[in-house]
C-alpha cells in the first residue's frame, strides 16, 4: 500500500483574506435563524478569531482565511469564546492523532482505493433539507488489507473536503451507514481505546454539524456493539440516529431520487464515485494544506482516559477486546 501521508503542494497555510459571503439568500436565512449569523456578527467574529490566533503563543501556524475560521464560528453559533476553544481543540486533535487527521490526500493510494470501492463517498445531490449526504458501505472494506487509520483518514478527507463549501458548513450533513455483511472482523480493527478517542474527536473537535445519521442493515450480532458505542455520544447526537432494517425503510427518510441506483435511485454507485472524486480534486490543495498548521503540545487530561477505561470494560463483556 502507499504512504500514509501525502506531501502538500503548497508552501504555507492560507493567510487572512478579504472574505466575501457568497451564500445563497436561502442559506443566509438559515444561517441567521439557526446560527445567529449576519454581516455584522460574521465580520466581528472573523476579526476576533484572527486576533485570537495571532496572539495565542501556542498556535504557531493556522489558516486565517474566512472559509476555515467560519466553520468554527458556525459550529458554535457565533459564540466567539466557544469557537476559539473549538479551534484549539481541533488543532490539538490533529497533532495528537496524526494517523487519523493528517495526510488527507485524495491521491494517496489507500484513500483512493477505499473511495473507489465505495467504502465512503458523498452522494452528488442534496437531501430535502439541502444537506450533502455521506454514504458508508462498510461491507466493501477488505478487512485483510486495510486498518482503522486508513478508514478514518478516508472519512476525514471527505469531511474536510466538503467543508470547503460554506453551504455545507451552514446546513450540516446527513450520513448513511450501511452495515450489511459486516462482521466482527471489521470491529476487531478498532481497539476500545481508539473507539473512545474517535467518537470524542468526531463529535467534540471536528467543526461539522451532524444532523441525521441513518444506520442500515445492522446485523443482529452487532446490535450490542452499536449500543455500547452510542453511549459515548451526547444525547443530542444519539437522538439523531435512525435505524432501518432494509432499503425500503431508508427510502422513507432519505429521498429515493438522491440514492444510488443500487438503493433504488437512478445513478449507479460507480458514477457517483467519479463525481465525488472530481469534487475532492478541486479542493485538494486546500485540504492537504491543513498539515502545515501546528500548535504546541498540551498536557494530557484525565477525561479521555476515563472514557477509554469505560469503553474497554464494556467491550470486555462482549469478549471482543
Amino acid at each position: 500500500m502507499g504512504s500514509p501521508h501525502g506531501a502538500a503542494e503548497v508552501s504555507d497555510v492560507l493567510g487572512e483574506d478579504h472574505y466575501v459571503c457568497t451564500l445563497p439568500s436561502e442559506v443566509k436565512k438559515i444561517a441567521s435563524r439557526d446560527l445567529n449569523e449576519d454581516d455584522a456578527s460574521r465580520a466581528a467574529g472573523l476579526q476576533q478569531m484572527r486576533n485570537f490566533v495571532r496572539r495565542n503563543p501556542a498556535i504557531t501556524k493556522c489558516r486565517l482565511d474566512g472559509n476555515f475560521l467560519l466553520r468554527f464560528l458556525r459550529m458554535k453559533k457565533f459564540r466567539v469564546q466557544e469557537s476559539q476553544d473549538l479551534l484549539v481543540k481541533y488543532l490539538h486533535m490533529r497533532r495528537e492523532h496524526p494517523q487519523w487527521f493528517t495526510g488527507l490526500d485524495v491521491r494517496d493510494p489507500d484513500i483512493d482505493e477505499l473511495v473507489s470501492c465505495g467504502y465512503f463517498f458523498a452522494l452528488p445531490e442534496r437531501d430535502d433539507s439541502g444537506r450533502r449526504v455521506f454514504l458508508n458501505i462498510a461491507g466493501r472494506l477488505d478487512t485483510t488489507r486495510f486498518n482503522s487509520a486508513q478508514m478514518m483518514r478516508t472519512m476525514q478527507m471527505g469531511c474536510e473536503s466538503l467543508l470547503e463549501d460554506e453551504e455545507n458548513q451552514v446546513r450540516g450533513f446527513t450520513y448513511i451507514f450501511d452495515e450489511k455483511d459486516v462482521g466482527f472482523a471489521l470491529v476487531a480493527l478498532w481497539t476500545p481505546s481508539d473507539v473512545a478517542k474517535a467518537f470524542q474527536c468526531c463529535e467534540k473537535s471536528v467543526p461539522m454539524r451532524h444532523k441525521e445519521i441513518h444506520i442500515l442493515n445492522l446485523p443482529t450480532a452487532l446490535h450490542a456493539v452499536f449500543e455500547i458505542t452510542k453511549t459515548f455520544l451526547s444525547d443530542k447526537i444519539k437522538n439523531r440516529f435512525q435505524v432501518h432494517s432494509d432499503e425500503a425503510g431508508l427510502r422513507q427518510s432519505v429521498p429515493t431520487r438522491i440514492l444510488p441506483k443500487e438503493y433504488g435511485g437512478t445513478i449507479p454507485i460507480a458514477d457517483m464515485i467519479q463525481m465525488y472524486k472530481k469534487e475532492l480534486l478541486a479542493v485538494r490543495s486546500r485540504v492537504v494544506m491543513l498539515d502545515q498548521m501546528n500548535i504546541n503540545k498540551k498536557p494530557k487530561t484525565k477525561k479521555i482516559e476515563k472514557a477509554i477505561n469505560t469503553i474497554q470494560r464494556n467491550f470486555k463483556k462482549l469478549d471482543i477486546d
